[in-house]
């Protein structure tokens, strides 16, 4: 991905993601097994505060786009409306399962830099990500994914 970096005079830091390949499907299985799938990313994101510190919000874009239909048919913008044959037991269950959406979410980050080299430009340190996880178009309840790791960049 590309984006621009700047430091101001006063030793803060700014980092706006522009373009690129800004995220990556990933499926992480949690303590007791379960396998929770997640758009990695940090689309739109507006990064702000000192070198040792800084972050700020992005978008995290459906897991699946709005043409994906589920085993039923159903999907954002294409496939029924609803399941056929379905019992109308839960009217409310049966509603998060037929009314799909593909809107977006919000995730932040908090990065920081550890080196820096002046000769070639090359910049890395350690970040940490919070964002949702796949809400299968709307029908589940998203669930928070922590991610920590290390970052590299050359400006």
């Amino acid at each position: 991905m590309s984006a621009d970096f700047k430091v101001n005079a006063d030793g803060s830091v700014e980092l706006v993601e522009k373009d690129g390949i800004d995220y990556a499907p990933v499926t992480v299985q949690l303590p007791g097994g379960e396998r929770v799938p997640f758009l990695f990313t940090i689309k739109q994101l507006n990064a702000k505060g000192k070198y040792n510190g800084f972050g700020g919000d992005f978008v995290v874009p459906s897991y699946r786009g709005s043409s994906f239909l589920d085993p039923k048919g159903r999907g954002a913008s294409t496939g029924y409306d609803n399941a056929v044959a379905l019992p109308a037991a839960d009217q409310e269950e049966l509603e998060t399962e037929n009314a799909k959406s593909a809107a977006g979410l919000k995730g932040s980050a908090v990065f920081s830099i550890a080196k820096y080299n002046p000769a070639t430009g090359e910049v890395a340190g350690v970040f940490e990500s919070i964002q949702p996880s796949d809400t299968d178009l709307g029908a589940k309840a998203p669930k928070d994914i922590k991610v920590t790791g290390l970052w590299y960049g050359q400006i």
